[in-house]
């Protein structure tokens, strides 16, 4: 990694924001403050009260003149309709397919207060934004990009794991606390230098770079690298915080491998996930197991849907989870930043420190049980 950083820390350009409750209202002011441009790219985007609140603001941002891009993957319809209001945005219909996904996604992961079904309906606000002519819409594609990331005036960048969602903004229908972060990168160079990583040109920055997995202009898949690398070089501590967290072997063995040359192994998933919690648990399971312990597990009573390693050297959080799907199929976007005792990285680390505090430590793998039918479908899909 050492040859993609430069020398100088531009780390005070960046505002870290924690969970949708800081993330949202500073969106919602970038929006509002937006003079000729606005790009937005998002997996989910429900419709729902901040779904409805920001789609609101960026119709009112057209209406006074500013062009708007959204990009919303048809890959996430099935899970805006699985889940929590079962309402989508921007996709309305759904194909027979997708309703076959929706479905066995119900039946695998029933959820408690979740409307059985929810009618979309073509609000005065989505006929408004769809028909205005400074706002353009792609929702039909079928991307699988994975990464939420806004860009307001080509000088203002806003990315990390919140899709557009009220559970993001508080909690759940499940009653889950969920706690994720974006970060706020103020200048062009930032945003000029992500357009550049997105068509594969590799930028050498000043104490940050971007992780991504892109297929155009062409395939390239980074981030398996990447966070194996950030693994394989920690020498005194590694923190990892992850909201999917499938039982890769090659990652299972690269954290035993760092536990057993003297590393403080931290690994912190939810205890009960929305999705894939069997998944989860089988992992750090094997994580305890194969360590004797020493690999220091906590379970989240919160719906942690971050997505963060932290080493010696560096920190990354972004859109990409430890699981195949994420490594293989999925286009991500994760920021890595050289640590250098700045703001930024004493809120980040502060923040990390209250979520294990308000976690329980497992210390035998005994503790520890799953499905392990589930466990092994969720492998195997994801």
């Amino acid at each position: 990694m050492a040859h993609m950083i430069g020398k100088e820390d531009m780390s005070r350009d960046f505002t870290l924001l924690i969970d949708g409750k800081n993330a949202f209202p500073e969106i919602l002011r970038c929006i509002a403050a937006a003079r000729r441009s606005i790009y937005i790219n998002m997996f989910i985007w429900r419709d729902d009260a901040i779904g409805n609140a920001i789609a609101q603001a960026v119709l009112e941002a057209a209406q006074r003149g500013v062009q708007v891009e959204l990009s919303v993957d048809r890959y996430g319809v099935v899970l805006e309709k699985s889940e929590e209001s079962k309402r989508s945005f921007f996709h309305k219909r759904q194909s027979l397919a997708e309703r076959g996904k929706i479905t066995a996604l119900e039946l695998l992961y029933p959820m408690e207060n979740a409307p059985r079904k929810a009618q979309d309906r073509e609000t005065e606000l989505y006929r408004a934004i769809m028909s205005h002519p400074n706002i353009r819409v792609e929702r039909n594609e079928f991307k699988a990009d994975h990464s939420k990331y806004y860009i307001f005036d080509g000088e203002v960048l806003i990315l990390g794991g919140i899709n557009i969602e009220d559970k993001e903004n508080g909690q759940d229908l499940q009653g889950r606390i969920y706690q994720d972060y974006m970060v706020k990168l103020t200048g062009r160079q930032y945003v000029d230098a992500l357009v550049t990583k997105l068509q594969r040109t590799e930028v050498h920055s000043s104490g940050y770079f971007f992780g991504v997995n892109v297929k155009k202009p062409e395939r390239y898949f980074e981030m398996e690298t990447l966070y194996l690398s950030m693994i394989e070089n920690a020498r005194q501590e590694l923190t990892v915080t992850m909201a999917y967290f499938s039982p890769l072997p090659r990652f299972v063995d690269a954290l035993v491998a760092a536990h057993r040359r003297g590393v403080r192994v931290t690994v912190l998933v939810p205890q009960r996930a929305n999705y894939q919690s069997d998944s989860n648990l089988k992992a750090v399971h094997q994580l305890l197991r194969k360590s004797d312990g020493g690999i220091a597990v906590y379970l989240s009573p919160k719906m942690v849907h971050t997505k963060l390693l932290v080493n010696d050297g560096y920190i990354t959080f972004g859109s990409c989870n430890i699981t195949k799907k994420a490594f293989r199929q999925l286009s991500e976007l994760n920021l890595f930043v050289r640590r250098r005792d700045s703001d930024f990285e004493r809120a980040l680390l502060a923040s990390v420190a209250e979520n294990q505090a308000l976690s329980h430590r497992v210390s035998d793998y005994r503790e520890i049980t799953y499905h392990r039918l589930l466990a092994w479908l969720e492998g195997f899909l994801v």
